[in-house]
């Protein structure tokens, strides 16, 4: 069930959550808003443990003109922002469990869901401002050019702002008509040094179990890699072969498994993410990059793609073969990708080749096991 800010302050403004900032002339007053999921507990458990897995808040002063909307799969908070003309500009933000959340992953996946190539670790130092998020330090990230590919259409730009912060990797996204993004920008630094947050309260003067007073949750980092809207963010069960080793997952990933043998290595990952995480085109074509392989057009991509049936829908399944840029050895690349409930899951089978064909079969098994939250 969806849970809504609670507002602490003046006169309502407004906030748009997934990507919009730009201030207009509005005379409204700022206001202070609060954002707090308690993670819930049975009463029996101890205090200290109750105490240390408290997850944070955080409050903000939202600027003039700000409109606040209904955050959609992800979103915490939402604000829409218009500009001359009709034009309009939206702020997202959202979490993702760890402090460790890929920042390069995440920004491509911000790249290729907005027409632009992937960038590398290189190429994103080079893009990074830093910008100040309350008493911390933060990185912002500009995707000007974002595209639109109609010259007649007013080109877009994207600003991400991406820090660490009580167990959880923020994420604010400020995207739409390039002249409201950089007429607001000013306004979006302020709303980043203005948020704070403040302690939460001590387990004895809250609620053993969460009850609705029109807060909101975060995620709490433990197993789930990404969260999902609402409480939907519990990591899927699935059938894991025997000879798979599951092995720590990284950020943003789900869950990661080593395969090995005579014949060489593989790995398996899982990973999930909103909305449609770029699509079929854009995700082939940064696979085909990571093992040497040229980009393909939207029709030779669906081509490449096989359909397989899974639990409650399809999936789209590709087996390409490369080779490593770094080391120029032989590598197969064999993945799933299924869309599901606002978002799409990703599941790869990568290494020596011989490994990958041996365990094809298995990977396959392995995807149409899976049993989603809430399924």
């Amino acid at each position: 069930m969806k849970r809504f800010p609670e507002k602490i302050g003046a006169k309502r403004c407004g906030c748009l959550f997934l990507v919009t900032v730009a201030l207009v002339a509005g005379c409204r007053k700022q206001e202070i808003r609060v954002y707090r999921v308690p993670k819930e507990k049975e009463p029996e458990l101890a205090e200290a443990q109750e105490r240390e897995s408290l997850p944070p808040q955080i409050q903000w002063k939202t600027p003039a003109g700000w409109e606040e909307q209904t955050p959609s799969g992800m979103g915490l908070a939402s604000f829409l922002v218009s500009g001359d003309g009709g034009r309009r500009a939206q702020l997202s933000v959202m979490t993702f469990p760890g402090e460790g959340a890929g920042e390069l992953s995440l920004v491509n996946i911000v790249r290729e869901n907005a027409g632009l190539a992937p960038v590398s670790d290189e190429e994103l130092a080079r893009l990074v401002e830093r910008v100040e998020v309350g008493a911390a330090a933060a990185k912002l990230v500009d995707l000007s050019g974002a595209g639109n590919s109609s010259s007649n259409t007013p080109s877009n730009r994207i600003l991400v702002a991406v820090f660490p912060h009580g167990g959880v990797t923020w994420f604010f996204k400020f995207a739409g008509d390039a002249s409201v993004v950089s007429a607001q920008k000013p306004a979006l630094l302020a709303f980043l040094k203005s948020v704070s947050f403040p302690e939460a309260a001590a387990p004895s003067s809250r609620p053993s179990r969460f009850v609705s007073t029109n807060v909101k949750r975060v995620p709490s980092g433990q197993s789930s890699g990404v969260e999902a809207a609402d409480d939907s963010s519990a990591k899927p069960t699935w059938d894991v072969p025997a000879v798979w080793q599951e092995t720590p997952a990284g950020q943003p990933l789900l869950a990661r498994f080593e395969i090995s043998g005579s014949e060489g290595k593989a790995e398996v990952t899982v990973s999930a993410f909103p909305g449609a995480a770029g699509g079929l085109l854009a995700n082939m074509n940064r696979w085909r990059g990571q093992i040497g392989l040229k980009a393909v057009s939207q029709a030779e991509a669906e081509k490449l793609v096989t359909s397989l049936d899974v639990m409650g829908g399809k999936a789209m399944l590709m087996d390409m073969n490369g080779q490593n840029p770094g080391t120029g050895q032989k590598v197969r690349l064999i993945t799933a990708i299924v869309p599901r409930e606002g978002q799409t899951w990703f599941y790869k089978l990568m290494g020596d080749p011989a490994v990958a064909e041996r365990e094809k079969a298995a990977f396959v098994k392995f995807v149409q096991s899976v049993r989603y939250p809430n399924a």
